[in-house]
């Protein structure tokens, strides 16, 4: 094959269908942020053009803290705070929160993929300059993981550590079970949240020295479960810091 017939392969309109829609629509569109890295950059682009642009990117956070699009009246009224900072990667609005439920619900496998490539944005732009020592991620609870199948956050977190070469590390466990966290007010979030998590027997031992630990979630309402999370590990690691990553807000 030719120089020229590779390069004309590059810019040929994809016709297969989307992971998304299953529709056979032209893939052929730039994509709307910069993906530097070669896998998940090829993953975003076998969506259609049409699933691509219903993304709602969070292009400018105007929340310093939680990455928020708009004024944050939660991060305004925490008056300590364990993380560092959050960001996150799109908002969770009704297309995205169809896309998380197939994944998170329904058991749609094939969607792992897309969600860790659309957190992988995020990464490269925030995070990928900070000397990440250790990924890390949000337990489930035992009922909660035998319901599932599967920890939708750790999943995300092992790809996005493996794409970058960053080794992920299980530091934390639930204690107890909860009910779902979407159907509660914001001070029952923060009540329920309390002495939830406990850090691994060895946790300490993993990540010996301080580092930036980046620690993964699908989805950030009030920051309870990140913030609580956030507590836990600097028990085992006082001198490190924080940092949120998650899908949504």
């Amino acid at each position: 094959m030719s120089a020229l017939d590779r390069i004309s392969q590059w810019f040929a309109v994809s016709r297969h269908a989307c992971p998304i829609c299953g529709q056979r629509r032209s893939s052929h569109s730039p994509l709307l942020l910069p993906v530097r890295h070669p896998r998940p950059r090829r993953i975003l682009q076998a969506l259609c053009g049409v699933c691509r642009s219903d993304i709602p990117w969070i292009t400018h956070p105007l929340c310093r803290v939680c990455g928020r699009a708009e004024r944050c009246g939660d991060c305004a009224r925490r008056k300590i705070r364990y993380f560092e900072a959050c960001r996150c990667a799109v908002r969770y609005d009704d297309r995205m929160r169809d896309w998380l439920a197939r994944y998170k619900y329904r058991g749609n496998e094939r969607l792992a993929p897309i969600l860790a490539a659309m957190l992988a944005y995020v990464y490269e732009s925030r995070f990928a300059s900070m000397s990440i020592g250790a990924i890390t991620s949000v337990p489930l609870s035992p009922e909660r993981l035998g319901e599932r199948g599967f920890n939708q956050a750790e999943s995300l977190a092992v790809q996005l550590a493996e794409w970058y070469s960053i080794p992920y590390v299980p530091l934390l466990r639930r204690t107890r079970h909860t009910e779902k966290q979407s159907l509660k007010s914001r001070r029952s979030r923060v009540i329920d949240m309390k002495g939830i998590f406990e850090c691994m027997d060895d946790a300490a031992s993993v990540t010996p020295r301080p580092v930036n630990l980046l620690l993964i979630d699908d989805v950030y309402t009030t920051g309870s479960t990140i913030d609580e999370c956030a507590r836990i590990i600097r028990g085992a690691h006082p001198y490190s810091r924080i940092y949120g990553l998650a899908w949504a807000r």
